[in-house]
């Protein structure tokens, strides 16, 4: 009987490596974007503020709160001078001098003095004030900082869990892929040699089959030449050759032809 030609096999994944094939896949898709800061705008903000604040300066005219102490001071210098003047007019019987207007002057220039002792406290409170602006934006930003960090890690421990089930996946499906396989690759070889197998015992067979019909041929020959010594029996067993080298070639090309038929 002849053997069926072998076919080799083509790799087909099954459904398990397509399974872990496109878990891996919608993992890959779900890949967290780019980090988006929600503060990096307010932090630049209020860093510039931070970096780019005036020095100290402080300009006495200018400060409002002290201005409105200096007219009160002004003011009350004015009546204290007002009032010694007229202190002074009367115990001269009313009449101007020089005294009235010295102690006038005086009482005057005691409250500007006064307003100019204060100077120093009103630089004092400004300074706070500006230390104290300085450090709210300080504040702020690192309010502000913290928020970002937060952000941040959450960010960062997003992306780590995606990383660590992409590894998940990828390794199930590498596993499950060699697996599968390792499988189909046992599978050919083991057909591949039983295919060889039968091939072989075919031509085993095939080749004893021609040897037994040789030894069969040579004995009847024998035979013959035992029983026939003449001319008719040389004649006879020379033709009984060239059958038998005809046949055997015939046989001999057949099984050539067969064993090339099965290795195309």
């Amino acid at each position: 009987m002849a053997v069926t030609p072998y076919e080799e096999k083509k790799y087909v994944q099954s459904d398990a490596v397509t399974q872990a094939q496109q878990a891996l896949t919608a993992q890959q898709a779900n890949k967290p974007g780019q980090y988006q800061s929600q503060f990096q705008s307010g932090l630049d903000s209020l860093l510039g503020k931070i970096q780019n604040r005036e020095k100290f300066q402080y300009d006495v005219n200018a400060d409002a709160l002290y201005s409105q102490v200096a007219q009160n001071y002004l003011r009350q210098g004015q009546q204290a001078m007002m009032d010694t003047v007229g202190k002074a007019a009367a115990l001269t019987g009313g009449y101007g001098n020089s005294y009235a207007q010295t102690a006038g002057q005086q009482a005057y220039d005691q409250y500007m003095l006064g307003l100019t002792e204060l100077v120093p406290q009103y630089q004092r409170m400004a300074y706070d004030q500006y230390q104290a602006e300085g450090d709210d934006l300080l504040e702020q930003y690192n309010l502000l900082l913290q928020q970002e960090e937060s952000a941040y890690g959450r960010y960062q421990d997003e992306l780590s869990r995606y990383y660590e089930e992409l590894d998940r996946l990828q390794s199930a499906y590498d596993s499950e892929r060699e697996l599968d396989y390792n499988r189909f690759a046992d599978d050919r070889d083991f057909d591949y040699s039983k295919y060889m197998d039968e091939l072989n015992h075919q031509y085993q067979t095939d080749r004893d089959a021609v040897e037994d019909d040789q030894w069969l041929r040579e004995l009847q020959y024998q035979q013959e030449r035992d029983k026939v010594e003449d001319a008719q029996w040389q004649k006879e067993y020379e033709e009984s050759i060239r059958q038998f080298n005809q046949n055997y070639n015939l046989k001999m090309q057949e099984l050539q032809a067969s064993l090339a038929a099965a290795a195309a």
